[in-house]
Order: C-alpha cells, then sequence, then structure tokens
C-alpha cells in the first residue's frame, strides 16, 4: 500500500511524502504507482523550483519539506491532495490519505 500523509500548520502545507508500493500489479504495470508517482514527482519539483521546496527521493519513499509555505505552494499541495484523493477513492486497498493540521499546538490527524 502506499501511504501519503500531508502536513499543514496554521491553514499553510508544510510538508508531504508518499511511502511504498501499491502492490495493484507487478511492476511496470501497476497503474495506481504510476499515477500516484507521476503526480507527486510533478508537483515536487515545480514545488522546489518555484518555491523551494526540499525534495528527498529515495526507494519507495518521496519527502517535500516546504519552508516558506505560499500561496502558489498551497495551491499546488491541495491539487495534488485532492488528486490523491480521487485516486484512493477507486482503488482504497492500494492507497491511503492522511492529513496532519497542527493548529495551535494541538495535532488533528484526519485519514
Amino acid at each position: 500500500m502506499i501511504k501519503a500523509s500531508f502536513s499543514s500548520t496554521n491553514g499553510r502545507y508544510v510538508s508531504f511524502s508518499f511511502e511504498g508500493h501499491s502492490g495493484f500489479d507487478v511492476k511496470g504495470k501497476d497503474i495506481v504507482c504510476a499515477a500516484v508517482s507521476t503526480l507527486a514527482q510533478h508537483t515536487a519539483r515545480i514545488l522546489a523550483k518555484r518555491c523551494g521546496a526540499i525534495v528527498e527521493k529515495k526507494h519507495a519513499r518521496l519527502n517535500v519539506q516546504i519552508p516558506c509555505p505560499n500561496e502558489l505552494s498551497d495551491l499546488l499541495v491541495e491539487e495534488l491532495y485532492e488528486s490523491v484523493e480521487d485516486i484512493r477513492s477507486q482503488y482504497p486497498r492500494n492507497l491511503s490519505v492522511e492529513v496532519k493540521v497542527d493548529e495551535d499546538r494541538h495535532t488533528i490527524v484526519r485519514s
């Protein structure tokens, strides 16, 4: 299962990560993995170029930190989140999505 996690502080997305394999099909034929990977990597690349995001890629893991979130970074991450949620609704056994909202030192997790 791919685990997607988004973190927000004071109304701004500050990070997101993707980890694991969907297990929908074998490598090279896995449409869930291909869709999620393409969306996540595309968003990470734009955030790095336009918003100074820090991108770490390792085997089956992508981690993106947004040190100075702004309107553009929020728009891009929100679109990524909505697209990934669309995929999760069709393939709930292959993808989980979590949002961590940190407001006034209280963390709320939505899954």
